[in-house]
């Protein structure tokens, strides 16, 4: 039994995930939910997706059409996809898997969740902080960090400071990087200017991680997928990956979703337009740092206005992500772009604030 108090104690060295409090009459822009898209379009897809499934039966000719579906959305091949219980499923199962004894390197900010979980699979984690200046990325002094690591992990566009790097630099960094794993998670990659879905093939060491809780606005119904070569996927799909990852229900509300792409686009350009609103205020707000953006959501730093923010918003009944000092970022605070209602709220409350 000394083992498993070990690995016990392991466990609860790390910092569990804490689900956000849910709470009632806020308005929620602190989770990068696609609050545009209207819930009646949600609910009819839902539906719909309810109806046409016999729930007392495992799912199995699901499979092949939403593999189908996902790989034309994606401009690649029905070999070159994996699908997931949400993004994070897949990533953790990467880690424990593929990645398990290595090494990996990535950026500060990022996605907390793959920091915690390489500690969780005690995967030891090189972290290069980004320049609070511009939000960018020294890769001349990130490739020659990683030569030492295994595994390579960018958020493209990067959570939470919101912006995606050049296209050339990222491509480089894969092109001289061919002796690792490289994972680039593209969760917003719908709000942004560029995919590098179309290079799984010529990069066998590349793999893609994508969702639907962003732009297509299913974050509760958990369905993730990634892209890459033919070998990858098919080792995924057969030894790796749970042999009912999704639900029938989600499977055909993934169907249904891509199916309605022109309702889901019309809400991503929706969203990029008060992003553009949004900038143009609050960059011109003195006491506020805010940097430009390619997701659903903004970044900014706050400085010594933090709690002040903090409280007033919290009194106002919305709800962001505060994350204070992280990095080189200085009282930073992150807020997802909601409907114009709750953005143009927003930005009246930051400006008096100020």
């Amino acid at each position: 039994m000394e083992w498993i108090s070990k690995e016990l104690s392991h466990i609860k060295n790390h910092r569990p995930y804490k689900r956000p409090e849910r709470l009632q009459d806020y308005y929620k822009l602190d989770s990068n939910e696609n609050m545009v898209l209207e819930k009646k379009f949600v609910k009819a897809i839902s539906l719909k997706s309810l109806y046409d499934n016999d729930l007392r039966e495992y799912p199995l000719e699901h499979f092949d059409l939403l593999f189908k579906k996902i790989s034309k959305y994606a401009n690649t091949n029905t070999k070159n996809v994996g699908i997931g219980s949400g993004s994070d499923q897949i990533m953790d199962l990467l880690l424990s898997t593929i990645c398990k004894g290595k090494t990996a390197i990535t950026i500060n900010p990022t996605f907390s969740y793959f920091i915690d979980r390489c500690n969780m699979h005690k995967i030891p984690t090189n972290i290069v902080n980004l320049s609070d200046l511009d939000n960018s990325l020294d890769f001349e002094f990130f490739i020659e960090e990683s030569k030492n690591n295994d595994i390579i992990y960018i958020a493209s566009p990067n959570n939470p400071t919101s912006n995606q790097f050049k296209n050339e630099d990222i491509t480089n960094l894969i092109e001289v990087s061919k002796d690792k794993l490289i994972i680039i998670d593209e969760a917003y990659v719908e709000f942004s200017g560029y995919s590098l879905s179309n290079m799984v093939n010529k990069y066998n060491n590349l793999i893609i991680m994508r969702t639907f809780s962003k732009a297509f606005g299913l974050a509760g119904a958990r369905i993730g997928y990634i892209v890459a070569n033919e070998e990858i996927i098919d080792i995924f799909n057969q030894y790796i990956q749970l042999p009912y990852p999704l639900s029938s229900f989600s499977m055909q509300l993934a169907i249904e979703a891509i199916e309605n792409i022109e309702v889901i686009k019309k809400s991503i350009e929706t969203i990029k337009q008060e992003r553009s609103k949004i900038y143009n205020k609050l960059s011109q707000i003195k006491e506020i740092k805010i940097y430009d953006s390619d997701a659903n959501f903004f970044f900014f730093q706050a400085f010594n206005h933090f709690n002040k923010i903090k409280e007033r918003l919290t009194n106002e009944k919305i709800l962001i992500k505060y994350f204070g000092n992280v990095g080189n970022y200085k009282g930073a605070i992150r807020a997802t772009i909601g409907t114009e209602w709750m953005n143009d709220r927003l930005i009246s409350l930051l400006e008096e604030s100020k």
